[in-house]
């Protein structure tokens, strides 16, 4: 870690991970930027006293860097790439965990699947239309917010 520069990012190619099967991964380590770093420890130290905490010394200089880790080849998902894909995913997970706290798609008694289909296209459509509603309150607040 110490050896990267700030904003310079490393590749391992040859890791495995596994305590009995070991799976070859690649590990990409990315040091952020000073002002990267900066915000980092500052939103540590808020979480530090809303919850009444204090982080190491070590988890504080770990903070200064993201670790990601993929089985994904080379030629699939670049270096430069991972980044972007881990947030995209990350998205994906949130959207998620929203439909099934909100929408309860998780749930579903045993019925009949022509019945099963139409409770999930019905679930979709009032996901749409929610996800529609809920961007255009976003956009007017935003403009609203801009105006002022």
């Amino acid at each position: 870690m110490n050896s990267l520069q700030p904003g310079q990012t490393c590749e391992i190619s040859n890791a495995y991970v596994g305590m009995t099967d070991k799976v070859p991964t690649r590990v990409i380590v990315h040091r952020l930027t000073k002002e990267q770093q900066q915000k980092r420890l500052q939103d540590q130290t808020v979480r530090e006293k809303k919850k009444g905490m204090k982080y190491s010394t070590r988890s504080k200089r770990l903070s200064s860097i993201n670790v990601y880790m993929t089985n994904t080849p080379t030629d699939i998902v670049p270096m430069g790439q991972v980044h972007d894909w881990y947030s995209l995913r990350w998205q994906i997970e949130i959207l998620f965990k929203t439909w099934k706290s909100f929408f309860q798609i998780h749930q579903c008694k045993k019925i009949k699947p022509e019945r099963w289909e139409c409770h999930l296209y019905g679930q979709l459509i009032a996901i749409l239309l929610c996800s529609s509603i809920m961007f255009q309150m976003r956009q007017l607040l935003l403009m609203k917010k801009n105006e002022n």
